[in-house]
């Protein structure tokens, strides 16, 4: 199982020192370590996760794809909680290869294809979406297109068409 922190710092909510140099160094964030803290608690330690990104409202974790429904819980009751601690909407996306993340994430609308771009920027992946779709995207584009780019560490456009 990943953890951002170690199982001791996960299970006394205090960072020792290696921990807390990853912290200060920027490897993991506070809301990671909070996250940590928080899912080593509800799951008795059986699961982790890779990675978080805050947003205004929303907290995305990624997790491995076996691991998603034992952060959900059963009947949500993990996410209802982690939501109420973080007072934000919760999303866990599983991670795995680009296109799969991809199409989780803006599921429920349609992803026609991910192409690999070359521009004299560099490279960028262009997702295709169905235009009829555009409206059931659960956030703003360009906040999808940046959360994407985090998570991928790529370079995003999202493209209706």
């Amino acid at each position: 199982m990943p953890f951002l922190i170690c199982e001791i710092c996960a299970k006394s909510g205090v960072l020792c020192a290696a921990c807390e140099k990853k912290l200060q160094e920027g490897r993991i964030t506070k809301l990671e370590v909070g996250l940590s803290q928080t899912i080593y608690k509800l799951t008795k330690g059986e699961v982790g996760f890779e990675r978080a990104v805050e947003l205004d409202d929303t907290i995305i974790i990624l997790a491995k794809k076996e691991d998603i429904g034992k952060i959900i819980g059963r009947k949500g009751a993990h996410i209802k909680d982690l939501s109420k601690k973080f007072k934000k909407q919760i999303r866990v996306v599983g991670t795995g290869n680009l296109r799969d993340s991809v199409v989780e994430f803006i599921a429920p609308a349609r992803v026609r294809d991910i192409n690999r771009v070359y521009k004299p920027e560099g490279e960028v992946y262009r997702i295709r979406v169905d235009a009829q779709d555009k409206d059931k995207l659960r956030m703003k584009t360009e906040e999808i297109r940046k959360i994407i780019a985090l998570l991928t560490n790529t370079n995003v456009e999202l493209v209706f068409e």
